[in-house]
């Protein structure tokens, strides 16, 4: 603590000196900040690298990666094209699953980056747009409720979570969503004090979630408001009403103009969207048709690891509270607003693991105190976890690598031969290895600081996960991108198709598959699920491997080219195109297109 007064000292005195007056008391902030970090508690400058390092690994240098990533970058590589901001499309077919705010945004930074990024590569910045808002407005709830300096241990607590880290670098409309439940929160923080401040933020997250996946989000956020009166006395207040209204008023705007631009452009598309994709998905009486079933039982075995370790955390902050553990307003929150969800999603008759992203926002606040102020025997036994299991597995990253690098292949295991295609070819990449060193070191050096942290549980279970993903992605990350996207796999398809044809038919292809197939090649097939009568001069089929195509009538086509994503050994593709007619007498001579 003595070296930081003695910075604060001598930078008040060098002010005071110069034209501007500066004393210890008119830097509050930075003065707290030192003192904190002196007294053991994080620093802000090590939360802000984790949270680059955490957001960074995963957002360049890749293609769209199966199974979301493609058909989401294809709805904002259709908004580029067309610009028509009111009806998603994908490959010339509106898409209505969900609200177009993570399109739009998506198509905004795209944009905006396209003079030094490809259009997926700038697209995947809008992922950093809303987790910024997420941990801006998380931290800021935290602080509220918590006090000054317990926003830090909000944002770590998510960072924690692992349930966080693959959805959370990938291009899919849960983050929004996730962005708009943390801005909600902040909103709850003020409601009870400053009902106007409150309201607005509260609307505006609840709109947020809306634009974000529809009436899923906003239905939560807006029970849980209701029940919050009905099971505590402290929110039975006017201002709370009052706050109430204000966030309505605040969230009409998110809530009424796309969804009426979208009925005056299409009565039939705001149906498929509101009764098909929302009710239709919650009742269940739509999931035959456009998937997404789930088990209920299935949460009890995902919920445990998926929001490890901020459920544990949570569960002993209210422990430690005794008979006052739902006497704060934080807990009072946190625990409807997971309940709520929890509810919801075993009612719900769609779903899917990366639903259960709204959870981690309550149970991340809730779990505050204990982040900040873990046993130095409980904050051990994480940390060497940690270092033990994402230490382990950066180790590995770093053989794997080494056996590309120095034999050309990779280790002949069948757990990497089941997903990765074990003949690719290895190039050196200069960033990509100064980055795994970078972080490698970092973390060697945090490591010595971590005995003396007050958090140290959740800074080394962060911090290890951090340097695992930062690996895997720094030199893996040509190799499972050969794997995971489908650029390769439609380069070669758009090469095999005939130079001059009518259309494409397609038989079997997903959402993700023609997104890509539009983006790679331009064009926008003809599904013969939707148009049976499509005279084309050429057919994709998409189905399995083992499974040459069956049902249909090929007669008349020509096998022209076949072939899968490297690694993948189960889905297949297969391009045909038309035999031509046997030439008649008197007609000129002609030649098949190649």
């Amino acid at each position: 603590m003595n070296f930081n007064n003695n910075c604060i000292h001598k930078l008040a005195a060098y002010a005071h000196a110069g034209s501007f007056k500066i004393t210890t008391e008119t830097l509050p902030l930075f003065r707290e900040h030192a003192e904190r970090t002196a007294a053991g508690q994080l620093s802000l400058c090590v939360l802000i690298l984790l949270a680059i390092a955490y957001v960074l690994p995963g957002m360049f240098g890749f293609g769209p990666w199966k199974p979301d990533e493609p058909y989401m970058f294809g709805l904002v590589h259709s908004l580029l094209e067309s610009g028509d901001w009111i009806v998603p499309t994908l490959a010339g077919e509106p898409f209505m699953e969900k609200p177009p705010l993570m399109v739009w945004m998506a198509a905004l930074t795209a944009h905006l980056s396209s003079p030094w990024l490809l259009p997926e590569h700038g697209a995947r910045l809008a992922i950093g747009v809303f987790m910024v808002i997420t941990m801006g407005s998380l931290a800021a709830a935290a602080r509220r409720w918590w006090g000054v300096g317990s926003g830090r241990y909000a944002v770590l607590a998510l960072m924690c979570a692992v349930g966080l880290l693959q959805p959370g670098h990938m291009l899919i409309a849960d983050i929004p969503l996730l962005a708009g439940i943390a801005l909600a929160f902040h909103g709850w923080s003020w409601m009870c004090e400053r009902p106007i401040k409150g309201g607005l933020l509260f609307g505006t997250g609840l709109g947020m979630a809306m634009m974000a996946k529809g009436l899923l989000g906003p239905g939560m956020l807006g029970l849980t408001a209701i029940m919050l009166p009905m099971a505590f006395r402290a929110w039975r207040t006017r201002n709370y009403q009052r706050s109430l209204i204000i966030a309505f008023i605040a969230s009409l705007p998110w809530l009424l103009i796309w969804p009426l631009a979208l009925y005056m452009r299409s009565p039939t598309l705001f149906v498929e969207w509101l009764w098909m994709n929302n009710v239709g998905r919650f009742l269940g009486f739509s999931v035959p048709l456009l998937g997404a079933s789930h088990e209920p039982a299935h949460l009890l075995k995902t919920i445990p690891w998926f929001t490890f370790p901020l459920l544990p955390l949570a569960l002993l902050t209210i422990w430690r509270r005794g008979r006052h553990r739902l006497d704060h307003a934080a807990i009072q929150v946190g625990i409807t607003a997971f309940l709520v969800m929890l509810a919801t999603f075993f009612v719900s008759a769609s779903g899917r693991v990366v639903y259960l992203l709204p959870m981690l926002i309550p149970l991340a606040i809730v779990a505050v105190p204990a982040v900040r102020e873990t046993s130095a025997s409980l904050g051990k036994v994480f940390d060497w976890s940690a270092r033990i299991l994402f230490g382990g597995l950066t180790v590995l990253c770093w053989f794997i690598w080494l056996s590309l690098a120095v034999r050309g292949t990779p280790p002949q295991w069948s757990i990497l031969a089941d997903h990765l295609p074990m003949s690719y070819p290895f190039t050196l990449q200069p960033l990509g290895l100064f980055s795994a060193i970078a972080l490698a070191a970092a973390w060697i050096w945090l490591l010595t600081k971590l005995p003396q942290m007050k958090a140290r549980a959740a800074i080394g279970w962060a911090s290890a996960m951090i340097v695992a993903w930062g690996t895997i992605f720094s030199l893996l990350l040509p190799w499972i991108d050969a794997a995971k996207s489908y650029q390769s796999t439609f380069a070669q398809i758009g090469a095999a198709l005939p130079t001059e044809m009518h259309c494409l038919a397609t038989r079997g292809l997903g959402e993700s598959e023609r997104g890509m197939l539009h983006y790679i090649t331009g064009i926008a097939p003809d599904r013969l699920e939707v148009q049976p009568d499509a005279d084309c001069d050429a057919l994709l089929w998409q189905g399995i491997r083992s499974e040459a195509p069956r049902g249909a009538d090929i007669d008349g086509w020509r096998l022209r080219w076949q072939g899968s994503r490297p690694g993948e050994n189960r889905e297949h593709f297969w391009v045909y195109v038309r035999t031509p007619r046997p030439m008649l007498a008197g007609e000129p001579a002609g030649s098949e297109q190649n």
